[in-house]
């Protein structure tokens, strides 16, 4: 921690407008802003297209866009979906259509149905094109061709926001901030990067130069997700999780499960340590050929003889990136 948090904290908040209803039917709900925000990529900043009134659950999920666009930065074009505020697809790509295609083809397109899609690149005709023969709720992108927003308008309950800041997203340095009963918890942003400096080999067998593009992706995807998560990726594509489990061996299960063969010669990322040889276990033999993950556990040396025992590469990132 770089600084102590402030001792008094003030947060003046006024009613935006009201949501249709709030996270249930049954709810009433409306979006609050901070009038001292100066974030670009706050949702005020953004400009409606066109769509329906937008709901308490699309503006998290919209949220959760930002927040993995973020993380995935500007450098590439990028695409993410997110559904019920973790990403279940997510790529970056030679173009955004490029990126699109994988991100919605690659991952779970199951659950991909209904989400909520973010870009960090225009969306043009041909893009549009594919998208319109795809349901989703939400559009967000730095900006939209005329030609494209011809073809998807023939979708008029679509929301498409659209923000010219995408096009290099990057993470809030804003305080953390959670309500709890009685009070708010509050927490420094994670502005922490992991680069392939971090990554420290703990096995016999080093991860291969594409190795460690996709585990530091996977790590990105990670830190997004809910806990307890396992992502697995490859070549810069999200091809599975599972996410918000309580117990790390199945988060390995469900995210190889939903991975089935696509599981193979991937890559996968672990938020917290393995405390049993387990849930690498259950990875290694679904295809796995590299892992990463904090390190940390009493049981590290089981983890990584079964690592050793199979002949491929586990690293330590040496941070945990937990998200409750």
């Amino acid at each position: 921690m770089t600084k102590k948090l402030p001792n008094i904290l003030k947060i003046k908040l006024k009613k935006f407008f009201d949501t249709r209803y709030g996270e249930n039917p049954h709810l009433k709900g409306a979006l609050y802003l901070n009038q001292r925000d100066r974030d670009q990529f706050s949702v005020q900043n953004f400009k409606k297209i066109q769509g329906k009134e937008i709901s308490f659950n699309n503006l998290l999920d919209s949220n959760a866009a930002i927040l993995t666009l973020s993380e995935l930065g500007g450098k590439k074009p990028a695409c993410v979906i997110i559904k019920h505020g973790n990403p279940c697809g997510a790529a970056l790509g030679e173009d955004a259509k490029n990126a699109f295609f994988r991100a919605w083809e690659k991952g779970d397109s199951l659950a991909a149905f209904g989400g909520v899609i973010g870009l960090n690149r225009l969306v043009d005709k041909n893009l549009a094109k594919i998208m319109a023969k795809k349901f989703f709720e939400v559009l967000l992108a730095p900006a939209i061709e005329k030609s494209a927003l011809e073809i998807l308008s023939q979708k008029p309950k679509l929301i498409i926001l659209v923000n010219p800041a995408l096009k290099n997203p990057q993470p809030s340095k804003d305080l953390d901030i959670k309500k709890i009963r009685g009070g708010f918890l509050v927490q420094e942003p994670d502005l922490k990067e992991i680069t392939e400096k971090d990554l420290k080999a703990a096995t016999k067998i080093k991860p291969a130069k594409e190795q460690i593009k996709d585990l530091l992706f996977a790590w990105k995807i990670c830190k997004v997700s809910k806990s307890n998560t396992i992502v697995l990726a490859k070549n810069e594509t999200l091809i599975s999780s599972g996410v918000g489990q309580q117990d790390r061996k199945r988060c390995c299960f469900l995210a190889v499960t939903k991975a089935g063969d696509r599981a193979k010669n991937t890559v996968a990322a672990s938020d917290g340590f393995f405390p049993f040889p387990d849930g690498p276990e259950i990875l290694i033999k679904a295809g796995v050929k590299a892992i990463a993950q904090p390190g940390g556990s009493i049981k590290d040396e089981d983890a990584i003889a079964i690592c050793d025992k199979y002949k491929i590469s586990m690293v330590f990132t040496n941070i945990r990136c937990f998200k409750h």
